[in-house]
């Protein structure tokens, strides 16, 4: 009795308890950061990130996930801006990879990328503490 097919169909016939499909969570209504939408980082990042925090409403999630995470879903908006104003900042940000998430339950947990603003960091450290060779 080697045939996987005839294993598992007396486990069926004698446990039907293990063979019962359990119920999916659905996942809560979110901007999913799964799949190609982090593809969009282009062959010069920090021009990626600078146009980015060009935008108010992107400014405006990144000075909140700085003081907490999010979780989805954000019906009313976050941070004080509406709904749609929100879903597409955060896809703005997610496709800079900027923002990233996780997932906990059938939610989407929203947080900083931290290691992508490391080139961003390193270049405002260089204007700021500027080493330049004299002329």
């Amino acid at each position: 009795m080697d045939n996987p097919f005839q294993i598992a169909f007396i486990y069926a016939y004698k446990f039907p308890h293990i063979m019962e499909d359990k119920p999916k969570t659905k996942m809560s209504k979110h901007v999913c950061a799964c799949g190609p939408i982090l593809t969009t980082v282009s062959a010069n990042p920090l021009l990626d990130i600078i146009s980015v925090l060009d935008d108010a409403d992107s400014l405006t999630i990144l000075k909140g996930l700085m003081k907490t995470e999010v979780r989805s879903p954000f019906p009313d908006g976050l941070f004080g801006l509406e709904s749609a104003r929100t879903n597409t900042a955060l896809r703005r940000l997610l496709r800079a990879g900027l923002v990233n998430s996780r997932v906990e339950g059938a939610d989407h947990i929203y947080y900083i990328h931290v290691e992508r603003f490391r080139e961003l960091h390193e270049f405002v450290d260089g204007l700021v503490n500027n080493k330049a060779e004299k002329a």
